[in-house]
């Protein structure tokens, strides 16, 4: 754990930073968010601007000053934030080239620092992980799912803010009460996120396609370094806590498939867009806000599936049970929301 001195000093730093960048970013007119403005031109003073896409790169300048013993992880994370940039900024509005480029960046990552997924307890899954190819790819496969999972999730403030919040505080609390071994960085990560919530809760800054990518990105480090350097953890609880973004997608792509649409396009059929427009829909209460408590309303399911795990961090058969309750959860409302909708 860091020490309170150091807390404040961070924060402050993080903070100040922050104010800078988005001033700098609405004087320049840098990254605006077109798509943001024109949507809601008529609830905002037509003299202002709409908020730039900067959270990525504040994360990305806050880990460079901070990171400590992490210039593998920053230099890749250039790399991703790059591509971000580049979609935000319609450069490569190509899903597939986006993925072509995040494919070979996070293979190169998993070849330099060997982080890799290699035990799931099935035995006949841990086979075929002990060849290291595979074990690379399904690395691999599975940052390429939360990290485009994560993007999917990205309409909402503080949605996905709040939800790597809850990952990254349930994980240094894990390790704290139960002498588990955790990168100190992820301490400081949860400090920028904090401090990035807050401009993100207020509309003032939205992360973009690179702030999803890039907190995605350095979250999947220090959860897979988490697994690998505490073998009484199950890797389940690793897929219990990164559930909702990889199901977002998974879905999202099977659902497409079925419908017989193209799995690039994009659509407001994810579960949390339903429910914004549900609520928006009951009007129950000013649509300005609607959009704040149906992210909270979800990050806070989440944190009460989070504190049924926390006890069962190493019970395997307990964790795949929540997961599953989880999963069924989502299909529930989902449809239910649909329903509701007609469509």
């Amino acid at each position: 754990m860091i020490e309170l001195n150091n807390i404040l000093y961070v924060s402050v730093i993080s903070f100040l930073l922050s104010y800078l960048i988005l001033y700098v970013f609405k004087k320049k007119n840098i990254l605006i968010d077109k798509v943001f403005y024109s949507k809601h031109k008529q609830l905002i003073n037509a003299s202002l601007k709409s908020p730039p896409l900067c959270g990525g790169i504040i994360i990305f300048i806050c880990s460079i000053f901070f990171f400590k013993g992490l210039f593998l992880l920053n230099i890749f994370g250039m790399l991703i934030l790059a591509i971000g940039i580049f979609s935000d900024s319609n450069k490569i509005s190509s899903p597939f080239i986006r993925m072509l480029f995040q494919l070979i960046i996070f293979l190169s990552f998993i070849i330099f620092t060997d982080l890799r997924i290699i035990n799931l307890r099935i035995d006949i899954i841990n086979n075929l992980l002990d060849i290291k190819f595979i074990s690379i790819l399904f690395t691999v496969f599975c940052i390429l799912i939360l990290v485009n999972g994560s993007n999917f999730l990205d309409g909402l403030n503080t949605l996905v803010i709040g939800y790597y919040i809850l990952v990254s505080f349930f994980l240094i609390s894990l390790s704290s009460t139960f002498g588990l071994i955790i990168n100190p960085n992820i301490n400081l990560l949860l400090i920028f996120l904090l401090v990035l919530f807050l401009f993100n809760f207020s509309g003032k800054i939205f992360l973009g396609d690179s702030g999803a990518y890039l907190i995605a990105f350095y979250m999947s480090f220090f959860v897979i370094d988490f697994s690998m350097k505490n073998s009484l953890v199950s890797p389940y609880l690793i897929c219990f806590l990164l559930w909702y973004p990889a199901f977002e997608n998974l879905f999202s792509i099977l659902r497409r498939i079925i419908l017989k649409q193209k799995v690039h396009n994009a659509d407001q059929h994810h579960l949390h867009q339903m429910m914004y427009n549900y609520f928006v829909k009951l009007k129950l209460i000013d649509s300005r806000y609607t959009n704040i408590l149906t992210a909270i309303l979800i990050n806070i399911f989440n944190f009460i599936t989070f504190t049924y795990s926390y006890k069962f961090y190493s019970n395997t058969k307990l964790l795949v049970l929540g997961l599953l309750i989880n999963i069924s959860i989502y299909l529930i409302l989902y449809f239910f929301f649909k329903k509701k909708l007609s469509f």
